[in-house]
């Protein structure tokens, strides 16, 4: 007499479906196909009618990875250039020295005066030109304070991708005060020890 088969008991599950019933979320999921939330038990999606594959489904959280790209290099600040500014310098006492030998010293201011407002209006015209940023900066510091800003933008134009934060960044309060103090000394200096008329 053959014993009859026992039922199986609870919790047990044949070994056959107990390797896919083990990869079957138990959370929700969004479906592989459209992306709709979908229940844990669900395994046709209502929305899109995709079977559902374990295979496909994304565990809570996980995100596709996304290659990021790296930063572009960061280009180096155009600085000052002592090498133009020594040159200009060289020039400009030349240039003084022989108007003093030959002219009268209002002219002589005249010249020099008339020296600066020429290149102030270059530096408009060629920073306008070439794109660079706050050209009307340039000119204006060139105007003011021909010696320092001028061969400052004769190295600047040669680096047209580069930036100069001094003079085209966000002006602060700071290099305000120390511009302001600046040429009140300047003013200074020149009303002071200038010759009499």
């Amino acid at each position: 007499m053959t014993e009859p088969e026992k039922p199986p008991e609870l919790g047990t599950v044949p070994s056959e479906n107990r390797s896919s019933d083990e990869r079957l979320p138990t959370e929700p999921f969004p479906c592989p196909a459209c992306g709709q939330l979908l229940g844990p038990s669900c395994r046709v999606c209502v929305a899109c009618h995709h079977a559902i594959d374990p295979a496909e489904i994304r565990k809570p959280g996980a995100l596709p990875t996304v290659e990021i790209p790296p930063p572009p290099p960061q280009l180096e600040a155009v600085r000052f250039s002592w090498r133009t500014f020594l040159i200009v310098f060289a020039i400009s006492v030349a240039g003084e020295s022989l108007l003093q030998r030959f002219m009268s010293p209002m002219k002589d201011q005249l010249v020099l005066g008339g020296v600066q407002i020429l290149c102030s209006l270059w530096v408009l015209y060629d920073a306008s030109a070439k794109r660079l940023p706050k050209p009307q900066r340039w000119a204006l510091g060139t105007l003011l304070l021909w010696i320092v800003i001028f061969p400052w933008y004769l190295e600047r134009r040669r680096y047209l991708t580069r930036p100069c934060p001094f003079i085209e960044g966000p002006v602060k309060r700071t290099t305000l005060a120390a511009l302001f103090i600046l040429l009140a000394v300047l003013f200074y200096v020149i009303f002071k020890y200038a010759p009499p008329r």
